[in-house]
């Protein structure tokens, strides 16, 4: 059916374009890559709908005078797509620039041309709009799903109003962020191109690549932890509400990057000990000294999810491969997790959390979790994101063997963990980071 539908479209193009005028019958052999199919276009999809939406014209190659100066435009714009933090290599360039004064041998190859055309505008909008080449950048993205039909219809309306070589250097502007701190980045991006500093550009580009992809959402609620700074910003309606220190994993087990959702917050929670850290860390002990469970508050839960008796386990049968229990630490200001969780919702069982050790955020370089995230001000953060309904008095008075209460959320706050090596800080002042988990290379 795809293949019938594909072909159908096809043969209606065709029809069109076979009245083209006479100059098309020359012949520019400078234009080498016209393809004989569209297996190298990025978005055909996009592309077929782009010109189902244009009634199936051309776009590019029309006979109105204008069309050299869109086609003339398209070229600049991705020939100095460095500098705003693109790679030209994305966006068919070479055969971009031979094609703009192209003349073609017949209607099929002008047509693949125009269609080409409309692929690296789609491709570049996409990446000046959403950040390019993210998806290295993230590692699990359950945020950019959601929206992703709704990007893609925002910009092929962004294409098809374009009418001028004006319209297109403008609307390729407004497909950035509005921003004075992604302009100073874009700023700095121009002057280590210019000093040939290859490492710094590289950073820069990947922190205004990652600033697009979240500004482009425009969330009314939205939390952001930059990996090398080892801080969360907490802002709303574009206004930073909260900074604050955060620690994260160590090198040998660092906090990965995604985006998620949290949709509620739990107090007093049980922390359900990894079994990574089971295996690794804790058997080993317990092995010597079952009573070590009672000094740190743990239970021993079946799978069931009864506490049994740990005292009546013959813990030396117990090993990496053979352990049908599950610890838990139970409830209180002497928990892992501290008072008050943050669920989010990943495949890698992390998440943000109060502690019960303070004095970790006293270090300058705060990288000592399992791979959590551990934060400073947890209870600003938890009365900020469930509209200042949180009892913080409770919070406060640390009971012990508090059942966990669980706080849903009215919306879910997007939460993004990013590894941004600079910044600008409240000054407007560039700040590099030092390359922590060393990503990049």
């Amino acid at each position: 059916m795809r293949t019938f539908l594909l072909s159908a479209l096809w043969l209606l193009l065709l029809n069109i374009v076979t009245g083209f005028d006479n100059r098309s019958k020359k012949i520019n052999l400078s234009f080498t890559a016209i393809p004989e199919n569209e297996e190298n276009l990025f978005h055909p999809s996009l592309v077929n709908k782009f010109y189902a939406m244009n009634d199936g014209k051309f776009f590019w190659f029309t006979t109105d005078i204008t069309a050299m100066g869109l086609r003339q435009e398209l070229a600049t714009l991705i020939d100095t797509s460095f500098y705003y933090g693109l790679t030209e290599k994305a966006y068919h360039i070479a055969d971009i620039k031979s094609g703009k004064e192209a003349l073609f041998p017949d209607s099929l190859a002008i047509l693949a041309a125009d269609r080409l055309y409309t692929d690296a505008a789609i491709a570049v909008f996409k990446d000046l709009y959403q950040g390019y080449k993210m998806k290295p950048w993230v590692g699990f993205d359950q945020v950019s799903v959601k929206y992703s039909e709704s990007d893609d219809e925002y910009l092929l309306k962004c294409l098809f109003y374009i009418r001028s070589a004006d319209q297109l250097r403008t609307t390729a502007s407004r497909l950035e962020p509005d921003d004075v701190n992604y302009q100073a980045m874009k700023m700095e991006l121009k002057r280590q191109k210019g000093k040939n500093r290859k490492d710094s550009a590289a950073a820069v580009l990947l922190s205004m690549n990652y600033y697009r992809w979240i500004q482009h959402f425009n969330f009314d609620k939205l939390i952001v932890i930059n990996l090398p700074a080892a801080r969360l910003h907490y802002f709303e309606k574009d206004s930073l509400v909260l900074n604050m220190k955060t620690v994260l994993g160590k090198s040998s087990t660092p906090t990965p990057r995604f985006a998620a959702w949290c949709d509620q917050v739990i107090l007093y929670p049980y922390w359900y000990v990894p079994r990574s850290i089971t295996f690794n860390e804790y058997l080993p002990v317990i092995k010597n000294n079952p009573s070590w469970l009672d000094a740190k508050n743990m239970q021993v839960i079946d799978g069931s999810g009864k506490v049994i008796n740990h005292h009546a386990l013959n813990w030396s049968s117990f090993h990496s491969g053979y352990f049908p229990y599950t610890i838990r630490q139970s409830t209180g200001c002497d928990n892992a997790l501290g008072v008050i969780k943050f669920n989010i919702n990943t495949p890698y069982g992390v998440y943000l959390h109060d502690t019960n050790n303070k004095t970790a955020f006293l270090s300058a370089s705060r990288y000592f979790s399992h791979g959590c995230i551990r934060l400073e001000e947890p209870i600003d953060l938890g009365n900020r994101v469930l509209s200042n309904k949180l009892d913080t008095a409770f919070l406060q008075s640390c009971f012990k063997e508090q059942r966990p209460i669980y706080k849903p959320l009215s919306a879910p706050v997007p939460v993004f963990v990013v590894y941004m090596p600079v910044i600008t800080d409240s000054k407007g002042k560039i700040v590099y980071y030092k390359d922590v988990y060393k990503l990049l290379k």
